[in-house]
Formats: structure tokens, sequence, C-alpha cells
């Protein structure tokens, strides 16, 4: 004897919100290699060079780049 429903084969409906593709999907462990490099010679270079436009420059290809594999993982 089978219960109803376990030899029925109904298929579900997707959500209304799974229809849509995320926009950014989480960010890969290997990038985060790269992005703390970026960070450590923004801090060394914004305290011993005494650089903070190299500084904010570094920072900032370090956000592009997590940003960019969030967007590559969606």
């Amino acid at each position: 004897m089978t219960t109803p429903g376990r030899a029925t084969q109904q298929r579900r409906q997707p959500a209304a919100t799974a229809a849509r593709k995320r926009t950014f999907g989480p960010p890969d462990m290997f990038v985060w290699a790269p992005v703390l490099t970026l960070f450590l010679t923004a801090g060394i270079v914004g305290t011993i060079g005494q650089s903070l436009l190299f500084a904010a420059i570094f920072v900032a290809v370090a956000v592009v780049m997590v940003v960019a594999d969030m967007w590559f993982n969606r």
C-alpha cells in the first residue's frame, strides 16, 4: 500500500523570488589571499610610505576584486 502523494509525481512551482537571478553570490575563499595582501600593502604604504593616495588605490583594487568575484559567482 502506498501513501497518497508518494506514487504521484507532481512538479513544484518555483517561487516568485527564485525566478530572478541574484546580482551577487558568495565570494570564494581564494579571493581573500590577494585582498588581504592588498590591504596589508595599503597599510604599509599609508604608514611607512606616507602616501595615502596609493593606499586608497590599493584598497579600491581590493574592493573591486571582491565585488568582481562575487559577481562571477552569482
